[in-house]
């Protein structure tokens, strides 16, 4: 699924500073989005060039990998494939599509690495058409979606479809992927303080000139331009993700169609839920798909199960018959944010 809400981190927060301990900037296209680094050079080994380089080549590698977008993507050539016996596959994908597969079950089946069929039905993937499409082709698309239908053996480097017509679909966490892998990268060149985006999806590490790093979570209330940014976190050595759908949706007949599609129904979510952000210390990738998954749920299950995982979740929702926005935090959200 697309993240949908833009974390507006490159005009907040960015204190005064000497000229000579301004922070660099990198940035560039990948994944459909874009991508934004702030480091320090003088932690890092490799020049500007050098280091955008790298980072470039590593993202291909992640989009040759992962993205339904390309046709020959490993991803892509599985996905095309009607075998059900066992393939090899890269630890890279079989990383994050095991990931994907625990968090499924963690939910219920309710996020789902398979509902590629659904999403491109509705015309939310690479292939479709944004219309209700007939109840007939829901049901059929629906018979090649479950946890159940994809096998993932990672010891063995493999992976296998239960059902031909299984569709794999990453999108979910593919940027936060993105985002960890760079930010190893960057680690790995000598910076210990940055601050990666991936199309929204951000880690951060160590602070900026001593003052931690500001992101700010936007509102769905698009009509109220005072309501832009209601929410201003200090992200310190940790992830932040966000999933809405608000933004990523289609009107027919005067009703509108999110691209959170709900896989009991095999039609979009129908909920009060407008946004939810994850932070986590340890992976964007994690907050990532955990955003996405929350989102699925609606605020009052989505709520409930990340409290009880101890999760990190900021929740943006209406209220019955209310035309305002409300939020909530989680226990482990308001601890991490003071």
């Amino acid at each position: 699924m697309c993240r949908l809400l833009f974390l507006f981190i490159f005009s907040l927060g960015f204190v005064a500073c000497s000229n000579s301990s301004k922070p660099l900037i990198i940035d560039g296209k990948t994944m459909g989005t874009t991508y934004h680094i702030k480091y320090f050079q003088s932690e890092v080994e490799l020049n500007r060039k050098e280091l955008k380089n790298s980072v470039d080549a590593l993202l291909v590698s992640v989009n040759q990998s992962m993205s339904t977008y390309i046709k020959s993507s490993e991803i892509s050539t599985f996905n095309k494939s009607r075998q059900m016996t066992w393939q090899k596959a890269s630890k890279e994908i079989l990383f994050v599509t095991n990931r994907a597969l625990e968090i499924g079950h963690k939910t219920g089946g309710s996020y789902d690495p398979t509902l590629g069929p659904l999403v491109n039905l509705w015309g939310f993937g690479p292939n479709g058409k944004r219309e209700v499409p007939e109840a007939s082709a829901i049901a059929k698309a629906r018979e090649s979606v479950g946890l159940s239908l994809l096998s993932v053996d990672v010891e063995k480097g493999q992976w296998k479809k239960n059902h031909p017509n299984v569709y794999v679909d990453l999108s979910s966490l593919a940027k936060g992927y993105g985002v960890d892998e760079v930010a190893l990268l960057l680690g790995r060149s000598g910076a210990k303080n940055y601050m990666v985006e991936i199309g929204g999806e951000v880690r951060t590490s160590g602070s900026k000139n001593g003052a931690p790093w500001k992101i700010a979570i936007e509102s769905p209330d698009i009509e109220n331009p005072k309501a832009i940014y209601p929410k201003i976190l200090n992200l310190n050595n940790a992830a932040l993700a966000t999933s809405g759908n608000y933004r990523n949706f289609f009107t027919q007949n005067k009703k509108n169609y999110s691209h959170t599609i709900d896989f009991k129904t095999g039609r979009p979510v129908a909920h009060t839920l407008a946004s939810v952000s994850v932070a986590n210390t340890d992976s964007c990738m994690n907050a990532d798909a955990w955003a996405t998954a929350l989102m699925s749920l609606g605020f009052e299950k989505g709520y409930k199960l990340a409290q009880e995982l101890k999760l990190a979740a900021y929740f943006i929702y209406k209220l019955d018959n209310n035309k305002h926005f409300v939020s909530k935090g989680t226990d482990e959200f308001n601890k991490l944010f003071k």
